[in-house]
């Protein structure tokens, strides 16, 4: 667990101004973190759900299938370039 000196550090070169209660509560947040990027960091070095498509013929991909999206119409939205425009924000 982080200690609370270290959290503190952690603060000042983050120019992060804790009060008590975060100061309480952000060691125990932050081991959970870690935790969670150990498993996330396990799950991506795991080859064993890695897809090898150079293996794979393109019969064995599924096919694109082209729809139109229940007659909405965007080309009016579309820039030159091809982009789709929004809205302007405010």
């Amino acid at each position: 667990m982080i200690s609370k000196d270290e959290l503190e550090y952690l603060a000042q070169i983050s120019k992060i101004n804790l009060s008590e209660d975060e100061a309480k509560k952000f060691p125990e947040q932050l081991d959970k973190t870690i935790e969670y990027i150990d498993i996330l960091e396990e799950l991506a070095s795991d080859d064993s759900n890695v897809l090898d498509l150079q293996e794979m013929s393109f019969d064995e991909l599924r096919d694109d299938v082209v729809r139109m999206s229940g007659g909405l119409r965007i080309t009016k939205n579309l820039t030159e370039d091809g982009f789709l425009r929004g809205p302007k924000m405010k």
